[in-house]
């Protein structure tokens, strides 16, 4: 019985791991909200969500060799506790053994599922090199209203687009007055990036900038349960607004994600699939969006 209990916790102690390797990963934060992605995921399956995945199954040796790591880490921890007292070398060897082979199916089974499930990425473009080439940028603050009454086509497009699909699922669409969308959704690439470089690093004062105090303890939490520091290096990004409202004085917006990120460490590719609710308190000028909710796949 202790055998099979302390494998099970080795299984969920690096499953969470693995999730957490990236900004909000494993789950959901704060507020969430119906929005037009749902649509979209049950019609772009396309090639490069399938490559996407074939590459994130691709693991290196070195990711083997932290995943037997950890393992052996967390023995050593229950060995000087006394909980294996009375237990023999094989037994130990067994147990590592079942929680590592689980931790890489656990893995498996979570890339085939996005390959199922996730939409197509979409390509970047010119909005994504802009934020590629500044993703170093960690000292920027939170989310600023974006310029106004912008006539740009790329604005047009964008708009017609995503008022069309937000009218099919009943997703309210209501930008707030002078909002430029092309200019938003450009700037947050480079914040999504700047956001992921911080929980890399261990920069949460740079996080704090940008959530809501709610979700800011919640990935305290998180990122202070982490027992290697992730490596994540976000490769391919794309963003579109997928809601858009107001209620009384409080603009709301909601983006998704969609894209690929590599862990330098395990040598291996993920999707990424991450929507962030935002709010700005419109009353007070010059006020910053901060993300209340972050829902990701």
């Amino acid at each position: 019985m202790t055998i099979v209990f302390t494998s099970f916790f080795f299984i969920f102690a690096m499953a969470g791991e693995a999730n957490a390797k990236r900004l909000g990963g494993g789950g959901g934060f704060g507020k969430s909200q119906k929005t037009s992605q749902f649509q979209n995921s049950t019609q772009k399956k396309q090639a490069t969500t399938n490559n996407a995945a074939n590459q994130s199954s691709k693991k290196g040796l070195l990711g083997g060799l932290l995943g037997g790591l950890l393992a052996g880490g967390l023995i050593a921890a229950l060995l000087g506790s006394g909980a294996f007292e009375g237990l023999q070398m094989m037994d130990m060897l067994m147990i590592a053994a079942i929680a590592f082979i689980a931790f890489k199916v656990l893995r498996g089974l979570k890339a085939r599922s996005a390959s199922q499930g996730r939409p197509a990425f979409a390509a970047a473009g010119q909005g994504a090199e802009a934020g590629q080439g500044n993703s170093n940028n960690q000292q920027r603050q939170a989310f600023e209203m974006s310029p106004e009454n912008s006539e740009s086509n790329q604005s047009q497009s964008s708009t017609a687009n995503s008022s069309a699909i937000a009218e099919n699922e009943q997703v309210p669409f209501n930008m707030p007055e002078g909002f430029d969308q092309a200019a938003f959704i450009e700037g947050s690439l480079e914040h999504y990036r700047t956001v992921q470089n911080a929980w890399n690093s261990g920069e949460l004062d740079v996080i704090e900038t940008y959530v809501s105090p709610e979700i800011f303890a919640a990935l305290k939490q998180q990122r202070d349960k982490l027992m290697v520091a992730p490596q994540t290096e976000v490769t391919q990004l794309s963003a579109e607004i997928v809601r858009a409202d107001q209620t009384g004085d409080t603009a709301e917006i909601s983006i998704l994600f969609r894209g690929v990120c590599k862990d330098v460490l395990e040598k291996s590719e993920d999707g990424i699939f991450d929507t962030w609710h935002l709010e700005r308190d419109i009353s007070v000028e010059g006020a910053s969006w901060i993300i209340v909710g972050i829902q990701t796949d």
